[in-house]
């Protein structure tokens, strides 16, 4: 990055030089040889498409100079323009050429130096770094531009600081000789050995410099990365996960260790890349609250320890995250999902959205997405299924939505009878009818107050002569019963029949299903099914089930749930990763892993970006809003608590990605 922005600022001020100082180009002596007037012309116009950046047209004027006026005053001005017009369109191999006709033509030219600087950055965008930094070199020992020099002595500094490898910067210096450069590149070879590990040499390249004067060129620079190098240490995380060793719980031993093989392959990517370096000090939990608590609290109080990763469990955290919080440490919690945890200090951090942020996703999507309104909730009376239903109802009010029922069963119920006949006799009851009926009999007190009504004369007379019945709402409209019932008519409420499963329930726009478990998938939509329910089908992470799915799909089909952890195995960024991650553990990338490989590079990259105390990196977490992770995407912000989660769709034997949605910032980024 920093040489991206450095070249975007020597290429910018090298752009405006152009722009501002070629006009009028001196001629050389070899320029006068032949004064050509349509040469002039072109070069002008040429000029003035180039000031504008339309180089293309530009670089075709000065093109035609070459080409038929090749012994004319613009020549060798019309060769470098053409070079730097080439070079703006990204076109390397004409720009090169024509930089390099300059120099082997005319060696008297006044315009070598910006041919060999121009040369420099063609060679820099064509990733030939070593060529780039020996072009830089050469412009830096011949110009006599003060201006120029400075900007090609501020690249080649760059191009070697972090592109180059220790061989290829130590060649530079032996061409540098004994110069100013010379140190700056010292300082260049110091930091890349840096970055290798190897602080005891980094320190013996820059301890000849810095005995020199400070006003010796570059010896400020050698100070300021050795007092880098010296503050920079190890780091060193605390993780605290459930590897079981000395007990015989295979599954929460198997998810600790999964975690641990991602966090250890961040540490390893990490370490081999950037600075500082970063020790994890494990510890096991044991899948007990106790010891959790008790690792949490050792590691707490060691001050080396920076941040803790872990521990898994919802209750581990509970029991241990309040003892972190106390002496200010980060706990970062990759996959616990319970409600409230982060809330129980500012050090408390949940890499995996929370069971209300889960609901809330739902609620959202549907909304905003599929245009509903009027919702139910089923939902196992446990505490998961409470949280997650409580929290969908408390999204959807907020939206200005309305859930007409929520219904309960027990994890595992097999027969919904009785909740989904309460569910279908309230929906059905929101469209019962209200009748008034006309008959030849009506008193004319009774007809001047539907006249008050607003309904007229001539359609009184016309339902009297009838005795017909009609809804309160074809004579008042839609608050017809209100209207109805202060004017003192008389209605008749027809009930729908509520067993008649032949009617079936539209106006119920989605219902919310957080399933406990995969194996209701079944259960649920089938009898849905059968108590003829017409609406969209909104679940959570247990519904993730492909088997299950596809075994249900004559009623499963459209149903559209949330993920915590979605990626492409296709993708070509993927199957790189995917790569790299096996040939380093000897495993390949699990769900779990991915969450430990995520929770630990988040964490990295605040230790990379500078944050190496707890404080600093504390903060650094809450300003989280995009992190990209292997499983997905992280945000954090102020609830310190993930809220991006993806959005599936089940249809037509298919499980795809429809959509990413950010809960806390309601932001909906749809892939349908």
């Amino acid at each position: 990055m920093l040489v991206r922005t450095l070249l975007v600022g020597v290429l910018f001020t090298w752009s405006c030089v152009a722009r501002s100082h070629v006009l009028p180009l001196p001629v050389s002596a070899l320029d006068t040889v032949v004064f050509h007037t349509q040469a002039e012309r072109l070069f002008d116009e040429g000029m003035t498409r180039y000031r504008d950046g339309r180089y293309q047209p530009a670089a075709e004027r000065f093109l035609r100079i070459i080409d038929n006026f090749g012994v004319s005053q613009r020549v060798t001005a019309a060769l470098i323009m053409g070079a730097k017009s080439y070079y703006a369109l990204g076109t390397i191999t004409p720009a090169r050429r024509l930089a390099r006709t300059l120099l082997e033509s005319y060696p008297e030219s006044l315009y070598l130096d910006d041919a060999r600087y121009t040369l420099a950055l063609c060679s820099f965008q064509s990733g030939e770094y070593e060529r780039a930094a020996l072009e830089f070199l050469e412009v830096r020992g011949t110009s006599t531009d003060t201006a120029l020099m400075r900007r090609a002595e501020r690249l080649l500094f760059a191009v070697a600081q972090r592109h180059l490898t220790v061989d290829q910067v130590q060649t530079v210096m032996v061409r540098a000789g004994e110069s100013a450069t010379r140190n700056s590149l010292t300082v260049a070879l110091a930091e890349r050995v840096w970055g290798m590990g190897d602080v005891q040499a980094a320190r013996e390249i820059l301890r000849p410099l810095v005995a020199q004067p400070r006003t010796v060129a570059g010896v400020e620079q050698a100070v300021q990365l050795l007092q880098r190098i010296d503050r920079s240490g190890v780091v060193k995380v605390g993780v605290v996960l459930p590897l079981m060793r000395h007990t015989d719980q295979s599954l929460a031993g198997e998810l600790g260790e999964e975690l641990l093989d991602g966090i250890r392959f961040a540490t390893d990517e990490h370490n081999a890349k950037a600075m500082p370096k970063v020790n994890i000090v494990v510890r096991d939990s044991e899948y007990d609250v106790g010891v959790a608590a008790r690792q949490v609290s050792e590691l707490s109080a060691d001050n080396e320890i920076v941040a803790i990763l872990g521990p898994a469990f919802s209750n581990e955290v509970q029991a241990s995250a309040g003892i972190a919080n106390s002496f200010g440490v980060p706990l970062i919690t990759p996959t616990a999902t319970a409600d409230g945890l982060a809330a129980i200090g500012e050090y408390v951090f949940q890499a995996n959205p929370d069971l209300s942020v889960r609901a809330r996703a739902m609620a959202q999507f549907a909304y905003d997405r599929r245009n509903a309104r009027h919702f139910a909730v089923l939902a196992p009376n446990d505490t998961t299924g409470k949280s997650m239903a409580y929290a969908f109802e408390r999204e959807v009010l907020s939206l200005g939505g309305e859930v007409l029922d929520l219904q309960w069963y027990q994890p595992g119920e097999t027969d919904l009878r009785v909740q989904l006949s309460a569910m279908r006799r309230k929906a059905l009851e929101r469209i019962d009818t209200y009748l008034v009926s006309f008959s030849t009999k009506m008193k004319n007190d009774e007809v001047r107050r539907f006249v008050e009504g607003g309904v007229p004369q001539a359609t009184v007379d016309s339902l009297m002569n009838r005795s017909a019945s009609v809804p309160v709402e074809f004579l008042f409209g839609a608050g017809g019963k209100r209207v109805a019932d202060s004017l003192r008519i008389p209605l008749q409420l027809v009930r729908m029949k509520y067993d008649s499963l032949g009617i079936p329930v539209t106006n119920i726009d989605a219902i919310f299903l957080p399933i406990a478990a995969s194996s209701e998938i079944g259960i649920v939509t089938s009898q849905l099914r059968y108590f003829n329910f017409q609406a969209l089908m909104l679940g959570t992470g247990n519904w993730q089930d492909v088997t299950e799915l596809e075994q249900n799909r004559q009623y499963a089909n459209g149903v559209i749930m949330t993920t915590d952890a979605h990626w492409d195995d296709q993708a070509t960024d993927y199957q790189v990763f995917s790569q790299e991650f096996q040939s380093g553990t000897g495993k390949r990338p699990t769900r779990n892993r991915l969450f430990g490989y995520d929770a630990m590079k988040l964490l990295l990259e605040t230790v990379r970006e500078g944050a190496t105390r707890r404080d600093e990196i504390a903060s650094a977490l809450t300003r989280v809003r995009k992190f990209e992770g292997a499983h997905g995407r992280i945000s954090l912000g102020d609830s310190r608590v993930n809220s991006v989660l993806t959005v599936l769709q089940y249809r037509n034997r298919q499980l795809r990605r429809i959509a990413e949605i950010d809960v806390t910032r309601r932001e909906i980024t749809s892939f349908e």
